[in-house]
């Protein structure tokens, strides 16, 4: 006998490369019983939207996205430069207070975040223990959380085959199918169980997206960007780890802009806190068209699939490329700080 728990969003939904947090949009999309016909707020215009044909988007696909920006911003995340289970610094293994503090609560604070509790379960339990706890909750309709393997590869259980004891598992990029290798690639496993009476208040959000702005590591990481930029002469090398630092930044900062005007405008009613936030959004707006810059001079694009490209070296040979990746980098580092302030500024005010 098979049960599968029917229209769970797959993901990713735009640009989403973190599978942690793609993974529980989807389980919260469903239990939060969105719909297309949920209403959804536009940032752009500030509004409820009326579908004025600017986008295309299916209302479900916004909401998941919006979802993901909430969650991957108010634990911080939306700040790395570099994220310890994706990248690596120059040359050493990656370590998290040197550069980076993560979110190690990230789990806790993001379900915190949005009303729920939760049960998480490692491989110390036997299978045949947690197969069982699997086909409890999805007869009880609740989508479970599971880590596969090394990194940060997160699925979602959507149903389970009872005959042949495996559960199906949507999967990056895939629909749900049963995986006969799931309990062997085991990390982690969350059940997201009842929900809070109450849950976080926006300047709970702002003090850990602040303390996240703020991290000492960070101004490290900004004195070594810009001593390799002086001093590496191996180009491909330099252009590798820049790349990555970039990549990940254009892309959180971009969900960060997005989750002020779209979810955390909408919270507030003072219209200068609004304004603030708003001022903060066009910031890492901008941090994002600079980053664009960054992967110009090294030459990566949608073309490259936003690889660094073979003649990088010779594109990191010049000094004057050198000095404006310098310059860009700076740049980026002083809009993270004009954000931090603007936050300080709007969490006052409440």
């Amino acid at each position: 006998m098979t049960k599968n728990i029917e229209n769970i969003v797959s993901f990713p939904v735009n640009a989403q490369r973190n599978s942690f947090f793609g993974a529980l949009s989807s389980i919260l999309l469903y239990r939060d019983a969105y719909t297309e016909d949920t209403p959804f707020f536009c940032g752009k215009y500030q509004r409820g939207c009326i579908r004025c044909g600017g986008c295309n988007e299916p209302f479900i696909n916004k909401h998941h996205l919006k979802i993901y920006q909430y969650l991957i911003t108010i634990t911080g995340c939306a700040y790395f430069w570099i994220d310890k289970e994706i990248g690596n610094s120059f040359d050493k293994p990656y370590m998290a207070d040197e550069f980076s503090e993560t979110a190690l609560d990230r789990l806790s604070l993001a379900l915190y975040a949005s009303g729920y509790r939760y049960e998480s379960m490692k491989k110390n339990t036997e299978e045949n223990v947690l197969f069982e706890r699997i086909k409890q909750a999805i007869e009880e309709k609740q989508p479970v959380l599971i880590k596969l393997s090394l990194g940060d590869l997160w699925a979602v259980i959507t149903g389970y085959d009872d005959d042949k004891k495996l559960p199906y598992l949507m999967k990056h990029r895939r629909s749900p199918q049963p995986d006969k290798d799931w309990y062997n690639k085991l990390t982690n496993i969350v059940f997201i169980t009842d929900k809070y009476d109450s849950t976080i208040s926006l300047p709970e959000s702002l003090n850990h997206m602040i303390d996240h702005l703020n991290t000492g590591s960070r101004s490290k990481l900004e004195q070594k960007i810009f001593q390799k930029l002086e001093t590496e002469s191996n180009g491909k090398k330099l252009g590798k780890w820049l790349n990555q630092i970039n990549g990940l930044a254009i892309e959180t900062r971009w969900h960060a802009s997005e989750c002020y005007r779209n979810t955390l405008t909408p919270m507030l009613s003072d219209d200068k806190c609004k304004k603030i936030l708003l001022e903060a959004s066009d910031l890492h707006l901008h941090f994002h068209d600079q980053a664009w810059k960054i992967w110009g001079l090294l030459g990566v694009s949608p073309e490259t699939f936003f690889c660094v490209p073979h003649n990088v070296d010779e594109l990191l040979d010049k000094s004057s490329a050198r000095a404006e990746l310098k310059s860009l980098f700076q740049e980026l580092f002083t809009i993270d700080r004009q954000v931090s302030h603007l936050l300080q500024e709007c969490l006052s005010l409440l």
